[in-house]
């Protein structure tokens, strides 16, 4: 389930970028030796052709969110709005501790001071989450 949402989410972020480039760089030894470089541009590429580090972020988050849906599931609580921007927010606050140093000033800011593209950013991996949880049940 894992996989099917951090591939979703992935897919969700290629979206929200329309386009522009969003080159990263990786750690990942392997994949820099394949390639001749340190650097990916992640919004041109699927899930499965992402460096070992840039899929693992996917999936961390992916993590957190499905962890989040299965709380409230536990719960008795419903997957709504909600529960999207608690979730998103909770999701903003982890992947800062992870990336405080690569994070722009904006990113340093507080959820609820983020951009909307930035919010949505971190709702596309609740609603991934979300969407396939459903689709299991």
């Amino acid at each position: 389930m894992i996989l099917k949402v951090a591939e979703k989410a992935h897919e969700g972020l290629r979206r929200i970028s329309r386009g522009k480039p969003h080159i990263r760089i990786t750690k990942d030894d392997k994949w820099i030796k394949q390639h001749g470089t340190n650097q990916i541009n992640t919004a041109m590429v699927d899930y499965s052709l992402l460096p070992s580090d840039w899929q693992t972020e996917r999936t961390v988050g992916s993590q957190i969110a499905l962890d989040a849906i299965f709380d409230a599931i536990e719960k008795d609580r419903p997957l709504d709005d909600d529960f999207i921007e608690n979730t998103s927010n909770l999701l903003h606050a982890k992947w800062l501790e992870r990336n405080s140093k690569r994070a722009t000033d904006e990113q340093q800011s507080s959820y609820d001071a983020l951009s909307e593209v930035e919010k949505e950013k971190d709702r596309v991996f609740v609603r991934s989450a979300i969407e396939v949880y459903q689709s299991t049940q």
